[in-house]
């Protein structure tokens, strides 16, 4: 490219630059993952701190910082951090010895609170031992706008192992990337020269979609604006804001959220899907449903149904990123029913729902419409975000057990924030378990520990097992 002599590594597009211009913006829609390791002891701090400067050579996004241009408007670009210091983002300590899990849980909430240094990489960790048992927990922290679900367990594969002793085996790592020093300037040439790009491109684009809708006119011209339409009306339910949120109980919304989890045998949630022909993400989102309603009903309200947000993983489609650690997700957003269903009848909607949310033209179209985005005030994006009640994310983890310098991972938690929504129920399945985190906006939802009791209650029903708790 013309501006490659200026260093300035590459511009956050779309989806990924959508998102840290809404969390920098507003604090309710900070956007940060945690995943949460419970290790079965201390692991080597020698060894885990060159494990995790291995990782940075495997994945060049944790040692590239924001770099951002003399105008406001354009999203920053990612290029090596000519300062990069592991230890900066790296720290180990000790819990007090009454802590407990809920000192843990804490200590992981203060962090996805704090904000990211946004002039370094956007990752931090931490080693926390002290934990009953001589268990020991390693949190990593990523900022959204590098990282998805998928992404976040692709880099995990990256660090830990699939034994207590290294494999010899193990590819080498690339040797660390090159930086340099560049100028406000520099950035802002390069992001101009993008733009200029950008904007050629979808010149382009545009014109070839025009001489292709006359030709369509001439030669189809029914099946040629009916698709047209119909693409139309995806992208403005798409975008349609709302509102507020459905559920008259979870209204609230502010900066601070809490954290939970509990966890429950995978064979007996994915086999409840089976035995119906359906999926894991369908019983995943009837035990909610479920556990949802149960909270309702505990306040004395019947709602009909919850907005939920449904991350949609676009890894394997065409132009797909899952090669790398960042983001390639669009989002199905609808609402759901959770009043006066059977589990049967939860899963067949949550399966229908999201099936024809992913045949919307409008899907595939998220990282244009959120370049979009730059033109809409962060406020009416923000309303957009806090209309939802619920986010409801489940990916796919190792079948395996893991080890991380030695110590053996016992369990692995994902905490996310909330992101505008009143809670967030993420699912990573680990080794034969589903690990439930939740996080939930403390003006929303007071009483987490009866959210927990309901959506707890709501998995056994599905599952048709004990639902264990975290502790």
């Amino acid at each position: 490219m013309a501006y490659a002599k200026f260093g300035v590594g590459t511009q956050l597009r779309g989806w990924d630059a959508a998102t840290f211009r809404t969390a920098s913006a507003d604090p309710k829609l900070r956007s940060t993952v945690i995943a949460l390791a419970v290790l079965d002891s201390a692991p080597d701090w020698g060894r885990l701190h060159a494990r995790l400067n291995r990782l940075t050579m495997f994945v060049p996004a944790l040692r590239k910082r924001p770099l951002y241009g003399a105008s406001g408007f354009s999203a920053p670009r990612l290029a090596v951090d000519p300062d990069f210091d592991l230890d900066v983002h790296v720290r180990r300590y000790r819990l007090p010895e009454d802590a407990g899990w809920q000192g843990l849980l804490d200590d992981a909430r203060r962090m996805s609170l704090t904000d990211f240094d946004h002039n370094r990489p956007l990752w931090e960790a931490a080693l926390i031992e002290g934990l009953p048992g001589g268990q020991s927990a390693f949190l990593l922290k990523l900022h959204h706008s590098i990282a998805d679900g998928a992404a976040t367990v692709m880099i995990a594969l990256s660090l830990f192992e699939l034994s207590e002793e290294t494999n010899p085996d193990e590819p080498v790592p690339p040797p660390a990337p090159d930086s340099e020093e560049v100028s406000v300037v520099d950035v802002t040439i390069a992001n101009l020269t993008d733009n200029i790009k950008w904007g050629a491109e979808l010149a382009v684009s545009s014109v070839r979609g025009a001489i292709g809708l006359a030709r369509g006119s001439v030669i189809d011209p029914t099946q040629t604006w009916s698709r047209l339409w119909n693409t139309a009306s995806s992208i403005g339910r798409f975008t349609a804001v709302s509102d507020g949120p459905m559920s008259p109980v979870m209204a609230g919304r502010g900066t601070t959220y809490r954290f939970a989890a509990f966890n429950l045998p995978f064979a007996a949630l994915r086999g409840a899907a089976k035995s119906r022909g359906l999926s894991v993400n369908d019983a995943f989102l009837a035990a909610l449903a479920g556990g949802f309603d149960i909270y309702h009903r505990r306040h004395g309200v019947v709602v009909d149904e919850l907005r939920i947000n449904v991350p949609i993983s676009l890894r394997g489609d065409p132009g797909d990123r899952s090669g790398q650690a960042s983001n390639a997700v669009s989002i199905a957003r609808f609402p759901f029913p959770i009043a006066g269903l059977t589990v049967g009848e939860r899963m067949s909607a949550a399966h229908a729902l999201v099936a024809n949310w992913r045949e919307e033209p409008a899907l595939r179209l998220a990282d244009p419409l959120a370049e979009v985005s730059w033109l809409v005030p962060v406020p009416l994006l923000a309303q957009a975000a806090q209309s939802s009640d619920v986010t409801a994310s489940n990916v796919p983890g190792p079948p395996v057990p893991l080890y991380l310098a030695g110590a053996k991972m016992l369990a692995a938690y994902p905490l996310v924030a909330t992101i505008g929504a009143a809670v967030n129920v993420t699912m990573v399945t680990y080794d034969g378990t589903a690990y439930v985190g939740i996080s939930a906006v403390d003006r929303a939802v007071p009483d987490l520990d009866e959210l927990v009791e309901d959506l707890r209650s709501g998995f056994a029903e599905v599952a048709g097992d004990v639902v264990r708790s975290a502790t």
